[in-house]
């Protein structure tokens, strides 16, 4: 049971807790400060509090999905960043579905590699690796997309890590390991 005291208490802290009365000797907040906007990029036609964006941490991938309340629509994708040691991005990737429903990988390396070039990727034990090209190009990002064929189907299911690699303007040759290890678990909780 609630005591009234308690109840007393909290109503004379909604005044303060509202914001409709200012401290003793506070006034007008000080220059150059304001309040830091959400990083969720709510889609136009979204009003705020309408959307909800949840993220979930799995072993080396990340599960985000975004939900449109009012559409009643859920959006999900499975994302992994690899970092170098600068702490730059070498390579982020994200499992998710095309308009169609078809699963497909999108691969996004440094703008520098530019347009219509490889992506490499390959699996220790495998003949053939598996590669794209880049598109879509601006100064900052190169996007990769990647079929969910069977061989990829496989490795992930394995939870393999597979080598990635390009090229990379004055850099040269980037090459590191990806692994898949956990997109399965991630995949198995979309709901």
């Amino acid at each position: 049971m609630i005591r009234p005291i308690f109840i007393a208490s909290l109503v004379s802290l909604c005044p303060i807790l509202s914001g409709s009365a200012l401290a003793a000797g506070q006034g007008a907040p000080p220059a150059g400060y304001s309040v830091k906007p959400s990083d969720v990029a709510l889609p136009k036609d979204v009003p705020l509090g309408a959307y909800i964006r949840m993220t979930q941490p799995f072993e080396n991938w990340v599960l985000i999905c975004d939900e449109n309340l009012i559409k009643r629509q859920k959006i999900c994708n499975i994302t992994q960043t690899i970092i170098d040691r600068k702490g730059d991005t070498a390579l982020s990737w994200s499992l998710a579905a095309t308009q169609t429903g078809q699963p497909m990988m999108i691969l996004r390396v440094p703008g520098t590699v530019g347009a219509d070039k490889p992506v490499t990727l390959t699996f220790l034990g495998s003949i053939m690796p598996l590669v794209t090209k880049t598109n879509g190009c601006n100064a900052s990002v190169c996007v990769a997309m990647l079929e969910m064929s069977p061989a990829l189907r496989e490795q992930i299911e394995k939870g393999t890590t597979p080598r990635i690699s390009y090229m990379n303007g004055a850099l040269g040759s980037v090459r590191f390991d990806a692994p898949l290890k956990g997109l399965a678990t991630a995949l198995s909780a979309i709901n």
